[in-house]
C-alpha cells in the first residue's frame, strides 16, 4: 500500500496555525508517523467555492488511501473534494460540518448550493466519522447531525465545545485525534 496523508481542511475565516490543527499535526506526527498537511485556502474571509477547488487539485495528492480532515466549511469542501476526484479507500473526518444551507451562515450558500451527490461520495469512502458540539451555535449540531446521516457516517455529539474554535479556547482537541487514531488502525 502507499504511503499515508492525511489532509487538514480548515474553515471560513480560519488557517492554517488555528485552533487545534497545529496540535493535531503534532500528534500525528509524533505518535502515528504520518505526514500531514494543513491546507491554507485562499481568502477564507471570503471564501469563493471556485477559488477552494482549484487550490485542492492544485495541492492535493489525488491517490486512493489518503486521509481528509475538515471543519466548519472545510467539511464540505472535503466533500466537493471526493465528488470531483476518482479516489477510493478514502478516510473522512469531519467536524461541525454542514451539508445544506445554513441560516447562521447564509453568506457560505454558495458551498451548498448544489446538492452533494451521495451516491457518488460513498463508494469512495473507507471510514468516516463526524464530530459536533451540542452548544454550537455557528452551526448548529443538527446540521452536523444530518450530514452524518448522509455519509453513513459514526456521529459523535460532544456536551460542550462550541465550534471547536479559539472561543472554545480548542488548542487541543482530543476526540479529533482518537477517532483519527482508530480509523487508521481499521
Amino acid at each position: 500500500m502507499s504511503e499515508q496523508l492525511i489532509y487538514m481542511f480548515h474553515g471560513y475565516t480560519s488557517f492554517a496555525h488555528d485552533h487545534w490543527f497545529p496540535w493535531l499535526e503534532k500528534q500525528v506526527k509524533n505518535q502515528l508517523d504520518i505526514p500531514f498537511k494543513k491546507l491554507n485556502f485562499p481568502d477564507s474571509n471570503h471564501p469563493n467555492e471556485a477559488a477552494w477547488d482549484h487550490y485542492c487539485d492544485q495541492v492535493i495528492d489525488a491517490r486512493d488511501g489518503i486521509t481528509l480532515v475538515g471543519h466548519s466549511l472545510g467539511c464540505i469542501q472535503v466533500l466537493h473534494y471526493l465528488a470531483q476526484h476518482d479516489i477510493k479507500q478514502v478516510n473522512v473526518l469531519l467536524v461541525s460540518g454542514f451539508d445544506e444551507p445554513i441560516w447562521t451562515l447564509p453568506e457560505l450558500d454558495e458551498f451548498t448550493q448544489h446538492p452533494v451527490d451521495y451516491t457518488d461520495i460513498l463508494p469512495k469512502i473507507a471510514h468516516v466519522t463526524v464530530i459536533s458540539a451540542i452548544n454550537d451555535n455557528s452551526v448548529p449540531y443538527p446540521y452536523t447531525l444530518t450530514m452524518a446521516r448522509h455519509l453513513h457516517s459514526k456521529f459523535v455529539l460532544m456536551p460542550s465545545g462550541h465550534h471547536f474554535t479559539d472561543e472554545g479556547k480548542d488548542k487541543k482537541l482530543p476526540i479529533v485525534f482518537d477517532e483519527l487514531k482508530a480509523m487508521l488502525k481499521k
